[in-house]
């Protein structure tokens, strides 16, 4: 045989060639692909063949922001503001008293459950406990890629007591031995000190890892800098040169102009999370201006506490009707949208020379959505291609059928292949219930 799968007959969509769909096929051969090419493939050259008619084809969705831990606090923060969530959830450490590691270990495979079963296949998990070694085994018995942003704080309320070198040491190898990003989470707005942040900016420097940190989400803590330094976050960032190609900026939500020009000219990557700005009345980012600046922007879910899904078609038709009304329908191209869902999610963890796209060589990371439903109906190529416009603003996760990471079917006819979906849904459900009933003692 000369490939070992092919994906016949299927309409492809990349940034390569611009996103302009067509039918063509794909050639896999180990984990990579070995051949693009339109029309269809012959099943004798193939060890595994796969039928594409009737379906899309497109590079695996980066989510750039989530919080797997908070799966099991999906529903209990509606109606209320991050502000007012800290205030409300303070006393159980947002829970962490009354469940156990276990729980939140079972949190985060639900979440990655999620994630693929939608056609994620990255995702970076910011930790909001910490669950050492264990954090990379989450992840990888799910099949997904992804990240994984350790906390540099042992504990939130002593931001300057850092996690011992041994276990940083550990925690990056063990990261780069399974094929994860290891990230150094850095501290908000609240807790800017000068030296402090140095301190962060060097330990990643060292280890050769990014930094993440929530930047300008709002307002209260906008105010806190201001108060403080007299500036905004951003600004106090740049002047004190910890901006840069290995810092990603989460939310960014109040920037002016300049602080547009100084995260473009830094480098400084965005993830943006739409659903949830709207959901807890952050605000809303100036995402055109950045598209425009030239600043690679990502998109993100957030955790289900303040967004409830972990659905990144969901947030590329909130980015673009968000956009739509704040800015003008033009303001953003489905081909912006669509960047931040694929390639410019490579390019936030300097991956974009092998994911991102669907083309010769690069790792074999795609996804099929099925079109052969009333809502994705009709599908149009050439001048008038609506394939674009279906993936942007008709598709969710529960169209996907199919997902491949390095090669390997992942999810097959909607199944998720790699774990007992159920078993974890079951131990999510029990988690949830210990803490809806610790609320309401």
């Amino acid at each position: 045989m000369k490939y070992d799968m092919g994906i016949s007959g299927a309409v492809i969509v990349s940034a390569h060639n611009g996103y302009k769909p067509f039918t063509g096929s794909v050639a896999v051969s180990g984990e990579r692909i070995a051949e693009v090419f339109e029309g269809k493939i012959e099943k004798d050259i193939c060890k595994k063949w796969i039928d594409g008619k009737g379906k899309i084809l497109m590079p695996g969705l980066v989510n750039g922001h989530c919080h797997g831990d908070m799966t099991l606090a999906r529903g209990l923060g509606d109606d209320l503001t991050l502000l007012e969530q800290n205030e409300k959830f303070a006393d159980t450490n947002w829970f962490y008293s009354l469940i156990q590691d276990e729980d939140r270990y079972a949190a985060r495979q639900l979440t990655y459950c999620e994630a693929l079963l939608s056609g994620t296949t990255f995702i970076m998990e910011n930790m909001y406990w910490g669950l050492g070694e264990k954090s990379v085994k989450a992840m990888s018995e799910t099949g997904i890629r992804g990240a994984l942003a350790e906390d540099i704080r042992i504990d939130f309320s002593k931001p300057d007591e850092f996690l011992p070198e041994e276990f940083l040491s550990s925690y990056v190898s063990d990261c780069r031995k399974n094929g994860k990003i290891p990230v150094l989470g850095s501290v908000s707005e609240e807790d800017y000190d000068t030296n402090r942040l140095k301190k962060i900016q060097k330990i990643a420097e060292e280890k050769g890892i990014h930094i993440t940190c929530h930047l300008a989400e709002n307002r209260w803590r906008q105010e806190i800098v201001q108060a403080k330094y007299q500036t905004t976050a951003i600004d106090y960032l740049y002047q004190n040169h910890l901006l840069g190609d290995n810092m990603i900026g989460s939310h960014v939500v109040y920037v002016s102009d300049d602080e547009i020009e100084q995260l473009a000219v830094t480098d400084t990557k965005v993830v943006n999370t739409p659903l949830c700005e709207m959901k807890i009345q952050d605000g809303t980012a100036p995402i055109p201006k950045m598209v425009k600046a030239g600043i690679t922007v990502c998109l993100g879910t957030d955790g289900a506490m303040w967004n409830n899904s972990n659905d990144i078609f969901r947030e590329m038709k909130g980015m673009s009707l968000l956009h739509s009304l704040t800015s003008g329908v033009r303001s953003l191209k489905k081909t912006d949208i669509l960047d931040m869902a694929t390639i410019n999610g490579a390019k936030c963890f300097g991956l974009e020379k092998d994911y991102g796209t669907i083309e010769t060589g690069k790792k074999a990371d795609f996804i099929l959505i099925d079109t052969r439903t009333p809502h994705m109906q009709p599908i149009l190529l050439g001048d008038r291609e609506t394939v674009t416009s279906a993936i942007v603003f008709n598709a969710t996760g529960s169209d996907v059928t199919d997902v491949f990471v390095d090669g390997r079917q992942i999810v097959k006819d909607k199944c998720l292949l790699t774990i007992d979906v159920t078993n974890v849904m079951e131990r999510v459900q029990r988690a949830a219930e210990k803490i809806a009933g610790a609320l309401s003692s």
